[in-house]
């Protein structure tokens, strides 16, 4: 049960409140939030106010900044793999953008949904056999261990740019630029994967990096990136080169999403245009998003918008089918939700790239984390199954996985959520493991509060209110938007 909690009186410093200005409650709710002098205020509302930390904090930056520019004064080839999501898409698409300006030999792709996620050894030979004498992975490679001991029998350098949760043993490639090897509250630890391509861009082109910052916003929302640290001022920069991009491809998007660009929030690039990107990787071909963002040609650009369109109206229609029978099978078994601390659930008719989805709404409406897995085949030898999952704040899902491995082909992902593949015989057993190592963890996790932040009157909800508010934004993960209580004194209830 959800404890509510009024908001504790707070005391704003003289100086914060006269750098902050305006109505009292953006300089309580900065105090409350931990931001309690003159110039961190100025650099939380004020993007350039923030200096952005160095990208050579990053532990090996300085490897894999030393190997591409080798490979740029050489003229070797580089090929950049991505990953499928649109922080995968939009990771691979900055690196690709910048290394071209520098004049480097890149090709680049990122996996069909077929051949699953990640770097596999088959990729890194074939890239090999190519030509290529460097490969440079963008969010995804941090537990491609096979592909990495190849990469070194083969000749290549493997330079791995990535944000998921690494093993306990690091891949061994030339360079692991990850800012979970940082020490925690570092300012780039909250990076995602196109963060974590940014910083390299940086470190390699400080001065055209930034051109790129309207794919870093993009990628780090549609990622639920945590809005701490340098990702805050890198997606408020970001935001406002949104809308006014002139990529192509972004205004076509626009155009077939109903999207303004001069009113463009954080809302629509996690729920409009996030989404659209995101339906490429789980329905179809990821490669087109990379084609969309990096398109220099209107026409071009319009035929794929199109086509995503007509792609994320079918990954609604699928979501709904798929939530659907989910509850069915939780309403014929209630045992399924009731009698489990992570509730497991599968089919043989569910797409893949969908499941994640109504994973993340199972949790939501359950109130524990969820399992969707897709199970194409159904006697052993057959494909694996695939499941993903989503949980619910307090519960570690990728801690909880990782207790499952030994039922599991390979998994990966965050705390919030995760993916893996494994044999279907083995989903009955991975339920009863999932659900006792979530239970323990439940049994720790603190009782759920939510906390108001300020209580208002009526009389004072207004436009100048909204505005104020406003400052505070981008809201998400590490900053969420306010909570208001509304208290009416003209109210006489019993």
């Amino acid at each position: 049960m959800t404890v509510w909690l009024d908001p504790q009186p707070v005391q704003v410093p003289e100086a914060l409140r006269r750098a902050v200005g305006g109505l009292p409650l953006v300089a309580e709710t900065l105090a409350r939030r931990g931001i309690v002098t003159a110039g961190a205020a100025r650099a939380f509302l004020d993007p350039t106010a923030h200096e952005l930390a160095s990208p050579f904090d990053l532990p090996d930056m300085d490897r894999a900044v030393e190997r591409l520019r080798q490979a740029i004064d050489r003229g070797e080839t580089v090929s950049v793999w991505g990953d499928l999501d649109a922080d995968g898409q939009t990771a691979t698409a900055l690196l690709v953008e910048r290394l071209q300006a520098l004049g480097t030999d890149v090709r680049y792709a990122v996996p069909a949904r077929r051949q699953g996620r990640g770097l596999q050894p088959e990729t890194l030979r074939r890239l090999a056999a190519e030509g290529a004498r460097v490969v440079l992975t963008c969010d995804t490679g941090v537990t491609a261990h096979a592909a990495a001991e190849l990469a070194a029998e083969l000749g290549v350098d493997l330079v791995i740019t990535d944000h998921h949760s690494p093993e306990e043993r690091l891949p061994p490639a030339l360079a692991v630029v990850n800012p979970w090897r940082l020490p925690p509250g570092h300012a780039l630890g909250p990076l995602t994967g196109v963060g974590v391509a940014f910083a390299l861009a940086h470190a390699l082109d400080p001065g055209g990096a930034d051109r790129s910052l309207d794919l870093v916003a993009l990628g780090t929302v549609a990622d639920v990136g945590s809005l701490t640290g340098d990702n805050r001022p890198l997606v408020q920069r970001g935001l406002e080169a949104l809308r006014r991009t002139a990529r192509p491809g972004l205004q076509a998007l626009y155009r077939r999403a109903g999207v303004r660009p001069e009113g463009l929030t954080e809302e629509h690039v996690a729920f409009v245009l996030g989404p659209r990107l995101n339906a490429l990787g789980r329905l179809a071909d990821a490669s087109a998003g990379l084609e969309l963002l990096l398109t220099a040609d209107p026409e071009r650009a319009g035929l794929l918008a199109a086509d995503m369109e007509a792609l994320n109206a079918r990954r609604q229609w699928l979501t709904r089918q798929v939530m659907e029978a989910a509850l069915a099978q939780i309403r014929r078994s209630p045992g399924l939700a009731r009698d489990h601390a992570a509730v497991v659930l599968s089919d043989p008719a569910w797409t893949p790239g969908v499941t994640g989805i109504v994973a993340g709404r199972l949790a939501e409406r359950l109130g524990k984390p969820a399992v969707l897995i897709s199970t194409p085949g159904s006697t052993p030898g057959d494909e694996p199954a695939r499941g993903s999952g989503r949980s619910v704040p307090g519960i570690d899902l990728i801690a909880a996985l990782r207790e499952c491995a030994h039922l599991l082909d390979d998994y990966g992902g965050h705390p919030g959520a995760a993916g893996f593949s494994l044999a279907p015989e083995n989903i009955p057993a991975l339920r009863a493991a999932l659900s006792e190592a979530v239970a323990a963890r439940a049994a720790a996790a603190p009782e759920p509060v939510l906390r108001l932040d300020a209580i208002v009157e009526l009389p004072e909800l207004s436009l100048e209110l909204v505005s104020e508010i406003g400052r505070l934004a981008p809201f998400g993960r590490g900053n969420p938007p306010l909570i208001l209580g509304v208290r009416d004194r003209s109210c006489r209830c019993n």
